[in-house]
């Protein structure tokens, strides 16, 4: 069965929440295990993601003259 879409920020709020149960000490060993393995695909996913988010900011970003200057999240530009 395929698994539903879910949005990035979704995701990101489901990692916060295994997280929180990982790191609590009554979380059965077999639980947290089968909680981490959700967390690194959740992780990669979301890796994943930001990476094609970054690659669409760095497209989108053009100068006055139409050329495409490639920006470091700051203020350092690569053309």
């Amino acid at each position: 069965m395929p698994k539903k879409k879910t949005s990035f920020e979704t995701d990101i709020a489901r990692l916060a929440e295994i997280v929180e149960q990982v790191e609590n000490s009554e979380t059965p060993l077999d639980v947290a295990i089968s909680l981490y393995k959700e967390g690194l695909e959740l992780a990669a996913k979301c890796g994943k993601t930001l990476g094609q988010y970054e690659e669409q900011i760095l497209t989108l970003q053009k100068d006055v003259d139409g050329n495409l200057i490639m920006e470091v999240f700051g203020n350092e530009s690569f053309q």
